[in-house]
């Protein structure tokens, strides 16, 4: 149940960021979706990702085979490039958030270069940067509060 609540508080903060910067938007996706990766089981981890991909192409004008393509491939190359200790340091997470941001948002921006203009496209370059920079600052957030929790509760981070 936290999960899903805590999908659907990134959803809203994306589409409201969305409406209040007149398209561009902030990457609240990634900091849950990158959480999710180095959290979940595998079965749970898909379940989200396909309700995720499901719910933001609904949102934002990119087929849902797109975005399930682009957080499938982030999130199987966070797992395969997973090590221990980068969770501890701040310019790591941060540059994790915007790498991961950049690889799902450019599968979308490579549909667009195909198939739609690329400047009337939310993925454009300005909105790209504004959400990479947001991804990695609230990723670094996100990890920051994550790890002072599980500390004090007496848990390895």
């Amino acid at each position: 149940m936290s999960a899903f609540l805590l999908m659907l508080a990134a959803l809203f903060l994306q589409i409201a960021t969305a409406k209040l910067l007149g398209g561009n938007f902030c990457d609240f996706l990634t900091p849950v979706l990158l959480f999710w990766t180095i959290t979940q089981k595998p079965q749970l981890l898909f379940i989200w990702t396909l309700l995720m991909g499901i719910l933001v192409s609904v949102i934002f004008p990119q087929p849902v085979l797109v975005l399930l393509l682009g957080f499938v491939l982030a999130q199987w190359l966070f797992r395969v490039s997973f090590f221990e200790d980068w969770r501890a340091r701040s310019g790591m997470v941060f540059a994790a958030g915007a790498v991961f941001s950049f690889i799902w948002q450019g599968c979308g921006f490579i549909y667009a270069a195909a198939f739609a203009d690329i400047l009337s496209s939310p993925l454009a370059f300005s909105p790209l940067l504004s959400s990479i920079l947001t991804a990695g600052l609230m990723t670094t957030l996100f990890f920051y509060a994550a790890g002072k929790k599980a500390e004090m509760e007496g848990r390895a981070w």
